[in-house]
Formats: C-alpha cells, structure tokens, sequence
C-alpha cells in the first residue's frame, strides 16, 4: 500500500514538474514573440501577448523583460501613465534593477530618474562576540606602593535587532537594541610584594546605539562603516574575588588562597553610561536579503563605579571585600570590541522619487551628477 502511495505520488511530482517547465517554455516563446512584434515595429497587440504569462507563468527575470518591453512600447506610444506603471510593475519584481544608458533606450533610462527603489527602513538581526577593557580613571587601592596590573581576556556575547533609515542608497541613520553580556579580569600583583588579587566581573545589560553608516550601494559584497553614540543600561553586575597570600620564607605554608562566593556589586556601579561608537563591516548579498559581519568599538566616556558606594555594602556597612581580599574598585570607564554576523531584510518600496525638503535633496544631487556624466 505504501508503495502505491509513493509511485502514486512520484508521478504526480514528475507531471507538476513537466507541465511548469512546460508553461515556462511557452512563456519563454510568448517572450520572444513580443520581442519581435516590437522589433518589427507592431506595438499595439504586445499589450495582449504578454497579459497571460503576466498574470501567472513568468518568472521574475522573464516580468523583468516583459515590462521593460512595455515600458518602451507605451513610451513609443505617447502613453506615459501606462510606461510609468510598467516600470514601476518592473521595479517591483527586481528591486535592486538599474536602467543603464549603454544598454537600456536614453528614453527608458531619464523615466527611470523619476523612481527609486530604495528602502525606507530596512531592519536587522545580530549576534556575536564581545571582550572588555576597563580604563582606569583613578587608581584605588590598600596597598602604599605601586601595584603591578594585568588584564586578562574575557568573553562576552550579545544578541540584537536594529533598523535602518536610508537618506539615499548610500547614507542612512540607525538605531539598535541589543542585549549585551561583558565581562572582564584583572590580576593585581605586588601586594607585600608576592601577593597577588585576581577580581573578575560580568556585566549583563542593554546597548541602544544610534549611528550614522554609509554603505557601497551595489556588488555582491558591499562594505560599510558607521560612527555614533551608544547608551548603556546596567541589568545586573557580579563579581568573584581571589587573593593569593604568598609566603615564599616557608614552604611548607606555600599559598593561603581566600576565595567567596559570587557578589551583587550592581550598588556600586553606575546603571546608565555611555560610548562612542565606531564600526565596520561587510554584508553579501543572497537574493534580495544580505548576510552581514561587522566589528565594533565602543570606547566608553562614562565613570561605571559609583565613588560614594566604593567603601560600602548596600546597607551603608564597612565592605568586608577591603579586608579580606584587599581590594577596592577603582574609577573606570569600561571599552568593549564586539564582532558580530547578522541578517539583513531590506523592505523594498519601488515609488516616484518626490520632492521633500529632505529626501529629495538627495535625489536632486543624484539626477544631476547622472545627467552631468
């Protein structure tokens, strides 16, 4: 029984398949025969030839070559409502299609002038990578002299979803919220001369940056870079402490280790910071979507300890953290580098470029220097 149903299956499979490239080749022929019909000078009846295949058995490259026909068919025939909606009709089943002057009629190529398939908004997905590097503002600590300090490296994650506004093809403005995990270590030697304090600390919290980015416009892989302004929220901070008590005169006691469980210091630091912003990357093109890479550097300006909270516990008491591991935060800033791959979905919106203040200012400059050349 299951037999029957699979061959049952398989030879409706085979006649779908045959009878779609079936449709295709006559459409394939219906294309050609409009083609010639104008090449020959007969305009009126391609309207009618291509209407079936039109409305179902073209592909998006074969509509793409119909209505580039009657772009051209309605142009010769002083309609311009009907070439205007072919090529809009055009635009709509290839977003990304640029009339060129070397292979397109001049006629064809000024009507294109009048549109713009750029997105409004095109939104995004990330997720990656990141590694902190806290700055010291101000020097704290227990010991009078010198500390000998070393950071070491941590990793971190963040996860997002941003948007894009495009000024033109090139420029546009966004905006990003993203969940972001940092951490980082620090190991400070030379207290009484062979000890040693080793203090790690994870931050989990939110990054809303706002930033401009200009784009390559066409390729498989287009490059960008962007600049901005990032703004932190703090969620939650934690630290584990370890103080390594070395007493190399006697052997035989080697290293008295304290250690403690990990402590809330989210208290002590400061809930909103904020950074600038500098990034570059790659996005690749796969149909109408692009897949995106991109590193970033957010070099914090922001104090994240709080200097009135140094000393303390929540409750106002003397932090036992001073004592027992000799340790004080310092007053830092805190940088991060994050690499990032993502996903890509611009919201096409083929249209007739208008004429506001703003927009259209960018597209007055690019109908110019196009008519210039």
């Amino acid at each position: 029984m299951n037999r029957k149903l699979l061959l049952v299956g398989l030879l409706f499979t085979l006649l779908f398949c045959h009878n779609a490239n079936a449709q295709q080749k006559d459409c394939e022929q219906i294309l050609n025969q409009a083609d010639e019909e104008f090449k020959s000078g007969r305009f009126f009846g391609i309207p009618s030839i291509l209407k079936p295949c039109l409305e179902s058995g073209f592909t998006s490259e074969q509509k793409v070559r119909a209505y580039l026909i009657l772009t051209q068919t309605y142009l010769i025939l002083d309609d311009p409502i009907a070439a205007e909606d072919s090529y809009l009709r055009l635009l709509n089943a290839d977003p990304e299609y640029v009339a060129n002057p070397a292979r397109d009629p001049i006629d064809v190529y000024y009507l294109s002038k009048k549109f713009t398939t750029t997105p409004i908004f095109t939104p995004h997905f990330r997720i990656g990578l990141n590694t902190s590097r806290p700055r010291t503002i101000y020097e704290i600590n227990t010991s009078g002299t010198p500390l000998d300090r070393k950071e070491i490296f941590k990793i971190g994650f963040q996860v997002g979803a941003g948007v894009d506004w495009n000024l033109d093809t090139k420029w546009s403005i966004g905006t990003e919220f993203n969940f972001a995990s940092k951490a980082f270590k620090r190991e400070v030697s030379s207290y009484n001369k062979h000890d040693i304090k080793t203090s790690t600390e994870k931050l989990n919290g939110f990054d809303i940056p706002l930033y401009v980015k200009y784009s390559k416009d066409s390729g498989r892989i287009r490059p960008f870079a962007y600049v901005g302004y990032a703004f932190s929220f703090l969620v939650s901070a934690n630290e584990d402490l370890i103080f390594d008590n070395y007493t190399p005169s006697n052997p035989a006691i080697g290293i008295n280790r304290t250690t403690g469980p990990n402590e809330n210091i989210k208290f002590k630091r400061n809930v909103f910071t904020q950074s600038v912003l500098l990034g570059v990357g790659a996005k690749y093109k796969i149909g109408k979507d692009f897949l995106f890479g991109d590193i970033r550097y957010m070099i914090g300006l922001s104090n994240y300890t709080k200097p009135d909270q140094v000393y303390y516990n929540q409750d106002g008491t003397f932090d036992a953290s001073i004592t027992n591991y000799q340790y004080v935060s310092d007053y830092f800033r805190l940088d991060n580098l994050a690499i990032s791959v993502g996903y890509i979905h611009p919201i096409y919106n083929p249209r007739k470029k208008t004429d506001s203040k703003f927009g259209g200012l960018f597209n007055k400059k690019k109908v110019n220097s196009t008519t210039q050349e």
